[in-house]
């Protein structure tokens, strides 16, 4: 079986996998360039989807979590890669800047957590060092990336 056909059979399970978990959730994929799906669950849901891809899956490689204020929400983008990427992407109301930490499985979700705090306001519920990073000593505790 040629690579694409093995990505798509992955994929399709993994989809698959999604919906069982969450059947009353609809999912939203996205096709992106270069190897890339992005997959987009409500924000209850993240924490249990990122297990998935690791232990159903051998998604073991989390390369990042990046964030996003638009100016309606605060996105979240949860980067996997295992010989091509799939993103579980999330948004988070302003009055609810929260959500569960990955570090209880994935250790190195620390440092993006932490990043995403600092720089977004984000809270990660169950992160035991939720510590702003990389600030220097007078910062007055903004979020430097937020819109509002």
């Amino acid at each position: 079986m040629n690579r694409l056909l093995r990505q798509l059979h992955l994929f399709e399970e993994i989809f698959s996998a999604f919906q069982a978990a969450f059947p009353d959730d609809p999912l939203t994929v996205q096709a992106m360039p270069i190897d890339e799906t992005f997959v987009t669950l409500a924000p209850e849901h993240i924490h249990e989807a990122c297990e998935i891809l690791v232990e159903r899956f051998d998604f073991y490689h989390l390369s990042t979590i990046t964030g996003l204020d638009t100016g309606a929400a605060v996105e979240l983008f949860y980067h996997f890669w295992n010989a091509y990427g799939i993103t579980l992407r999330t948004a988070l109301p302003y009055t609810a800047l929260r959500i569960a930490t990955l570090t209880d499985f994935i250790p190195g979700a620390a440092f993006y957590e932490r990043e995403l705090y600092t720089m977004l306001g984000v809270v990660f519920e169950g992160h035991v060092n939720l510590q702003p990073l990389l600030q220097p000593d007078d910062w007055d505790g903004s979020h430097p990336l937020r819109k509002t």
